[in-house]
């Protein structure tokens, strides 16, 4: 991952002599993200005496809706998914030592402020924005549920365990607006959860690749 945002910073400079004008106030843009995040591990760093779980390293994708209030100043919606493996290990009802291996699912949803450095169509940002987060163990909780179906009568599907917490982040990066409604962006930060898992709170290294349309 760290080799793919090199690159792209790379040729983000090289392109320079071939931009056209910048962000200007009152544009609306999109992108389509391709998101790499690190893998951690929380709780107790032995188990099972203590819940722990480690999330392995994944690539993921997004999109973000955004406005240029100015040169300088974004505001966007960004929604993110992932889906790393990850391995548990607890003691259930009974005292039993057990471990799951199986994939989450993250949904992100964020709103983001960015602040580009330079007027100019070739930038670095910081950026910092806040919402939530939504980890699903997909492991079901042995609850069923129905619904009336149109085609086959009812609908079945069982819910899984899941936690829904506050999320916040912060990163740096290089954008550049290779013409009048065509950019890219690439940054890299962190983010963290407002939710414990075992003893800790999750955070993880999230490094993104963008490209947007400004229209």
């Amino acid at each position: 991952m760290h080799k793919i945002l090199i690159g792209t910073l790379l040729a983000l400079t090289i392109s320079a002599t071939a931009l056209a004008q910048s962000r200007k106030a009152g544009d609306w843009e999109a992108s389509i993200m391709y998101r790499s995040q690190s893998g951690e591990g929380f709780g107790a760093p032995e188990g099972p005496d203590e819940a722990n779980v480690k999330f392995s390293s994944d690539s993921g994708w997004g999109f973000t809706l955004g406005y240029n209030f100015s040169e300088h100043l974004n505001l966007a919606y960004e929604f993110s998914k992932n889906t790393p493996r990850y391995n548990t290990s607890f003691r259930d009802a009974e005292g039993d030592p057990r471990t799951i291996d199986h994939t989450a699912t993250f949904y992100t949803n964020n709103f983001n402020g960015t602040y580009h450095l330079l007027k100019g169509p070739i930038t670095p940002f910081v950026s910092a924005g806040l919402g939530w987060t939504k980890i699903d163990s997909n492991i079901s909780d042995g609850r069923g549920y129905c619904v009336p179906d149109f085609f086959w009568g009812w609908y079945c599907y069982s819910s899984s365990y899941d936690t829904t917490a506050f999320s916040y982040n912060a990163a740096i990066g290089l954008r550049a607006d290779l013409n009048s409604n065509i950019f890219l962006r690439a940054s890299y930060g962190r983010q963290w959860m407002d939710e414990k898992i075992g003893t800790d709170k999750p955070e993880f290294d999230i490094g993104k690749v963008e490209l947007g349309y400004r229209f």
